[in-house]
């Protein structure tokens, strides 16, 4: 009994004495913290998008967005587009293009190729090759996005597990590795099959809801018809509450702009 009191009085002392980085700190105390750290340690990237970037106000690091829509309607323009636009801020993005071979995805941006970072082979479609990867290209180039197209290529379709747990499960480590290198990760993902020109919206995403309640931002991207015109719809934005809100872009060259600088209500 003696011993157990002893014990309990030690572990008391050694927690009162801790004083490790993760320590329990008052509010006053962690705000004054957070106050001496280095501006310079901020991921704050600006979309490019005038009417995106007033009404998100940009992208920051540990932030995770997911960019959706149907096949054919934008979603890859719109990320080859936000690297060209991170790239004239000298911003750093890390590519893992699974669809399209490295060598035609290059070609798509012409003669308009921005500085990026892709594999030079993707030899696994796993989340621990993945974080392998980025660590590699945090270390060496300082990355602060990452992009990734797309999301069921990260999910194994044969183990006949539950899809909708196993991307909530990806969903958590992707946030995760957001945070842990302060980078902003957009994550492309299909939606359910719909008619054309139909009005997304949340719980539209293919196969999980987690894929939403997990994302920091959810961007729909739709074409209209008979137009090289598109709708970007923020269905979420977490950091700013914004829902709801649409840009209307047009593709220009090989990339997209928005229309008149305005959004739509």
């Amino acid at each position: 009994m003696r011993d157990d009191i002893q014990g309990v009085v030690e572990l008391e002392r050694q927690l009162y004495e801790y004083d490790g980085e993760d320590k329990i700190l008052s509010s006053y105390d962690l705000l004054e913290a957070l106050k001496h750290e280095e501006r310079s340690q901020a991921v704050d990237i600006k979309s490019g998008f005038t009417s995106l970037d007033r009404l998100i106000q940009g992208f920051q690091g540990g932030e995770l967005t997911v960019i959706s829509g149907l096949t054919g309607n934008g979603k890859t323009l719109l990320a080859q587009t936000l690297t060209v636009n991170f790239a004239r801020q000298a911003i750093k993005p890390l590519w893992f293009s699974y669809e399209v071979m490295a060598e035609n995805f290059l070609k798509a941006f012409s003669d308009d190729l921005p500085l990026f970072y892709m594999p030079a082979r993707l030899k696994d479609c796993s989340i621990s090759w993945l974080t392998q990867r980025i660590h590699e290209a945090k270390i060496k180039f300082d990355i602060e996005a990452v992009f990734i197209d797309h999301l069921h290529f990260l999910v194994s379709l044969n183990r006949g597990a539950n899809m909708s747990t196993e991307i909530g499960a990806v969903m958590r480590e992707l946030k995760k590795l957001a945070l842990r290198f302060n980078i902003c990760i957009f994550l492309i993902a299909h939606t359910t099959k719909i008619k054309p020109e139909t009005e997304l919206t949340l719980g539209d995403t293919r196969d999980s809801s987690f894929i939403e309640q997990e994302a920091d931002n959810v961007f729909y991207i739709w074409r209209l018809k008979n137009s090289n015109q598109a709708i970007l719809k923020i269905a979420k934005n977490r950091r700013q509450g914004v829902f709801e809100k649409k840009v209307r872009l047009i593709k220009q060259g090989n990339f997209l702009t928005e229309v008149d600088g305005a959004e739509r209500v």
